[in-house]
């Protein structure tokens, strides 16, 4: 039974819901069967695990039906039983959780009773409770809508030909709740298509644009946000930065914790766009204020922080050389990353911090140590440790470091291509900038440093700052 449905079903429960559970099945309003009350009283002293701790399924059916041969069918039916009510329960506390569908549905279920004066103190309360919470978003606007929705069904049978004005009403938040939602599903295709190469049809994109660009929205920071957020992947124009930025901290109790998470993440990634293709270092400062902020707000983290993001964090506050505030970060959500990749990240955070510190053996040692099975992060790490081979002056290592890298360059497909250009590029020229630094190119052959310099900034991207990088190495050089 180990491998059942219903068994999957049950380690998602959490202590509570079991406690619960046992109460759903025990009430007579859900199930009249015994069976399936002795079957779950069974099964749950087994929870969470369950595993090779369960019994057979022979002990199970003794158990359950204590005077009656073995009968797979009889059990498995019971087990079908109680797998419905497992799905029945979580429907229900579903529906106990979201006020909006329970108030919704008791203001129908008193219009058709002619229950008036109930259904009107409900709608007052449940209205003035809306009004009262400050957060704008398109949730708010869908349950204004059906709030409307339900008062129009009200009077209609009651006072006809009156109350015209709920129409405009449900028209304003639909409008409202629309536009919220497309400009949100568009940033995430926009963001998509920008990061991984996907290909969306973007229908009525610009009639929705352009509509909130004619009409007057002030009112609604959260279809505000989004707009400018599309402006600002659209056309990478700053000023929108700055709007968003002011936007926010004007109102930012208007917006829900999910909402001010996307503002943090395509906030981010317009400086990471900055550093990463527009080579520009201006932007650094605001990345890392960005970071800052989150943090300083409580609304960095969403449940387990995926690594990725927890490494990139530190970047972009060790690239401004924060480094103590990197480690404050650290050490609050070193915890929050799972376990897998755990010591991983940390490695190269802490070998991170070390390289731009000049601690080179110790980042040697630590970005050794780092392997993961994301395709850009093997990248970074390789791109780091010829980097510091080079300045060690471990030039065989280095060398050695730029042939694997070139043959893992060709064979990984999820690169974008304009990504595996640039880094071939960086891979090339760090190769010639050895041989320059160890006498290795005879006068015939050796590439003029001119000419390096030119082929540096006919680098397309900046990606983990290999642009600049070399920048430095080639002014740094002395012929």
């Amino acid at each position: 039974m180990q491998n059942t449905r219903l068994i999957q079903l049950l380690k998602t429960f959490s202590i509570q819901d079991i406690k619960h559970f046992r109460d759903f099945v025990n009430s007579p309003f859900y199930n009249k069967n015994k069976n399936v009350i002795s079957l779950f009283n069974v099964l749950k002293k087994f929870h969470p695990v369950f595993g090779n701790k369960l019994p057979k399924e022979e002990i199970i059916f003794k158990t359950v039906f204590p005077k009656e041969e073995y009968d797979y069918f009889k059990l498995k039916n019971i087990a079908s039983d109680l797998l419905a009510l497992g799905k029945e329960y979580l429907s229900v506390s579903m529906f106990n959780s979201n006020e909006h569908i329970k108030n919704k549905f008791l203001l129908e279920q008193f219009r058709d009773r002619n229950l008036d004066s109930m259904f009107l103190q409900l709608y007052k309360s449940y209205y003035e409770k809306l009004e009262i919470h400050p957060v704008r978003d398109e949730y708010y606007f869908s349950k204004q809508f059906d709030l409307a929705e339900e008062l129009k069904c009200y009077y209609s049978p009651r006072e006809p030909n009156f109350h015209q004005n709920l129409f405009q009403v449900q028209l304003d938040n639909f409008v409202s709740f629309s536009l919220i939602k497309l400009t949100r599903l568009y940033n995430t295709m926009l963001h998509e298509n920008k990061q991984n190469n996907s290909v969306f049809d973007l229908k009525m994109f610009e009639e929705t644009i352009q509509y909130i660009k004619n009409n007057k929205i002030e009112n609604n920071p959260a279809l505000l946000m989004f707009y400018y957020i599309v402006l600002l992947q659209k056309e990478n124009d700053e000023k929108y930065f700055f709007e968003l930025k002011k936007l926010v901290n004007e109102n930012f109790s208007r917006f829900s914790q999910f909402d001010i998470y996307m503002y943090f993440l395509h906030m981010s990634g317009f400086c990471a766009e900055m550093f990463n293709v527009k080579c520009r270092t201006d932007f650094a400062k605001e990345h890392f204020l960005i970071s800052k902020e989150n943090f300083d707000r409580g609304t960095i983290e969403m449940g387990k922080i995926m690594y990725p993001d927890f490494m990139n964090h530190v970047k972009i506050a060790v690239r401004v050389e924060e480094y103590e505030w990197a480690e404050k970060y650290m050490n609050k959500f070193k915890d929050s990353l799972s376990d897998e990749y755990k010591n991983e990240s940390l490695n190269f955070c802490y070998g991170y911090i070390n390289y731009r510190k000049g601690n080179l053996e110790k980042a040697l040692d630590l970005l050794s140590q780092s392997n993961f099975p994301n395709f850009i992060l093997k990248v970074q790490v390789k791109i780091l440790l010829l980097q510091i081979y080079y300045e060690k002056e471990f030039y065989e290592q280095a060398f050695a470091m730029i042939d694997t890298f070139k043959h893992y360059l060709h064979r990984e497909k999820n690169l974008i291509e304009g990504y595996r250009k640039s880094f071939g590029e960086f891979a090339r020229i760090t190769n010639e900038l050895i041989r320059l630094k160890s006498g290795q190119s005879s006068k015939e052959t050796r590439y003029n440093l001119d000419r390096i310099k030119k082929d540096i900034e006919k680098i397309n991207y900046n990606q983990f700052g290999i642009k600049l990088w070399l920048r430095q190495k080639a002014n740094d050089f002395k012929l």
